[in-house]
């Protein structure tokens, strides 16, 4: 017999995160290969301004400039900020102060052990510090901001961006004239007006785009915590994350497994003098309780189905612990109402995957081994842990009681230990 499918209700621990409009969000866990993310990283942030530095020192030097250190080095500081930045994902909320300040401390720590003091009178220098500063300032502000002021925030953030190359241009053209650097001279001649404006504006641009892109990133990850939700409530989060890994694993395959079920005892009888809400009530009461004997246990799948719990698990040990604190922690939820619950163990092989048509299908088991279990559930009475003599063997536990069950379709009966007790 098949086991009906049921709901999951895996304990959630995923980290969580805030979209641009303030609402809390399920954060997916960071997939992407660590190299993936520091060219990411780099591209879109912590490469820009050592990029720029590195053009600029390029045409200002002399012939030989690749042959030396100093274009490496910057090129280092950028990665090495980038790979700070991809590390610092998990962390929620990220450390803007921490990230941005890593590319130009490398550099200049460096540089001035190169060049001593005179590293840092030289402006590019400083104009790295500062950008970097400027920087982790705007983030650590749009972390703690919301609505219309979070997106004036990322508005600055990709204004300063564009005056990267705005300043650089600036600190580029005194040198080769030889003038001093100053706002005046600089907005003297009427084409840098045109060049303010034209990169201002296309910072402004590109924070519209941003803000839009970021509304929408919160949106789809939003979304995509929902729906591995709801994935996690039917196939589980064991069977969820290896699907994702690996399709292939969701085929039927015989495998080694222990199953537990718990049962109310009463339930049909007390059901029918209450309200369909209070029997709701009842159950997601139970579920709950349920659900903390399961923290730990780290179960391949659960089901509830009415006032049935399935668990299985890959190892014995796991599956009786798990009953044993399944049975004391539903216990407080049905005295009170007059009822119990009875559980049962066992563990061997059955089939494990997806069955189904075309149209419908569920990851189940099914095999001798479910059935044992259920009708050993069934065999206990309120407050009982019956288990299979080899399953309790195998999880080594030590019992006093034993009697044997008769299973329907065995013509053996089955020895069982008795572990738990009204």
């Amino acid at each position: 017999d098949a086991v009906q499918p049921g709901a999951d209700c895996p304990v959630d621990d995923r980290p969580r995160g805030r979209a641009d409009n303030g609402q809390m969000i399920d954060k997916p866990l960071v997939t992407d290969a660590l190299s993936l993310r520091v060219a990411r990283h780099f591209f879109v942030h912590s490469g820009h301004v050592p990029l720029v530095l590195l053009i600029l020192e390029a045409l200002l030097a002399r012939p030989g400039y690749f042959a030396g250190a100093d274009p490496y080095i910057l090129l280092m500081a950028g990665l090495a900020q980038a790979t700070a930045a991809a590390l610092d994902e998990a962390r929620r909320p990220p450390r803007p102060w921490f990230t941005n300040l890593v590319g130009p401390l490398l550099y200049s720590t460096v540089e001035a052990a190169l060049e001593g003091p005179a590293f840092f009178a030289q402006w590019h220098h400083q104009a790295y510090w500062g950008f970097a500063l400027a920087f982790a300032l705007l983030q650590s502000l749009q972390q703690r901001s919301t609505g219309l002021a979070h997106g004036a925030l990322v508005l600055a953030e990709n204004v300063v961006r564009s005056a990267i190359p705005l300043l650089m241009y600036a600190l580029f053209e005194a040198r080769i004239k030889g003038t001093p650097l100053s706002a005046s001279v600089f907005f003297a001649d009427r084409a840098h007006d045109f060049l303010v404006v034209v990169l201002l504006l296309l910072g402004v641009l590109l924070g519209f785009a941003d803000i839009n892109l970021r509304r929408s990133m919160a949106t789809i990850e939003a979304l995509s915590a929902r729906l591995r939700m709801f994935s996690e409530w039917s196939l589980g989060r064991d069977i969820l994350d290896r699907a994702i890994a690996d399709e292939r694993t969701l085929s039927l395959q015989r495998v080694e497994r222990c199953v537990m079920f718990l049962d109310i005892r009463g339930f049909t009888a007390w059901s029918e003098t209450q309200t369909p809400e209070a029997v709701a009530g009842l159950l997601n009461a139970c579920y709950r309780a349920a659900e903390t004997a399961l923290v730990d246990a780290r179960p391949i799948k659960v089901k509830y189905t009415a006032d049935e719990v399935m668990a299985v698990f890959a190892e014995a040990p796991q599956a009786v612990a798990a009953a044993l604190r399944m049975l004391a922690a539903t216990r407080t939820v049905l005295e009170p109402q007059g009822l119990g619950a009875g559980a049962g163990v066992h563990g061997g092989p059955l089939m494990e995957g997806v069955l189904g048509g075309d149209s419908a299908r569920a990851y189940d088991f099914i095999g001798d081994t479910v059935n044992t279990a259920q009708r050993l559930c069934d065999a206990a009475a309120a407050g009982e842990l019956l288990v299979s003599v080899s399953t309790c063997m195998a999880a080594r536990q030590t019992f006093a009681v034993q009697r044997t069950v008769q299973v329907k379709g065995k013509r053996v009966a089955v020895p069982v230990a008795v572990l738990a007790s009204a």
